[in-house]
């Protein structure tokens, strides 16, 4: 596995993952609202897939946002706080912030499609992702 060097770009392009294609849009109806966001994403982790880029990004509570890599033990490449993250808005205003330093801010409605699956929605782009529990790889 190749981590991204630039978490910044991994969201940029947020991918497929697990239902082996992209949603068209994201339902207007079905935005997570404030409550939801704050229930499903702290203390766990988002995994993305884009053609052979892979990344898994931990939700920590109070906002870092941490990059597995390949695990806090890996003397190469290891886990580290590379932004954070935060949830803005309530209702269907409510979105998902990630914020990269010099690598970008980048906002996102989400929909929780079911079966840990949600999109993460930015204008006409839409990306999926699943969720682990807990700090841990995705396994790819």
């Amino acid at each position: 596995m190749k981590a991204f060097k630039c978490a910044a770009a991994a969201f940029a392009v947020l991918g497929v993952v697990g239902s082996g294609q992209a949603l068209a849009a994201c339902p207007a109806n079905s935005t997570m609202n404030h409550t939801e966001l704050n229930g499903t994403f702290p203390g766990n982790t988002v995994c993305a897939v884009r053609g052979s880029n892979r990344w898994q990004e931990f939700h920590q509570a109070g906002g870092a946002l941490i990059d597995w890599k390949k695990g806090p033990t890996d003397a190469v490449d290891p886990t580290k706080q590379v932004g954070s993250w935060s949830v803005t808005g309530t209702g269907a205003n409510a979105r998902m912030v990630y914020n990269y330093g010099s690598g970008g801010t980048y906002t996102y409605r989400v929909v929780s499609n079911g079966g840990g699956l949600y999109s993460f929605c930015n204008g006409d782009e839409v990306h999926d992702a699943t969720v682990r529990p807990g700090q841990q790889s995705c396994g790819f």
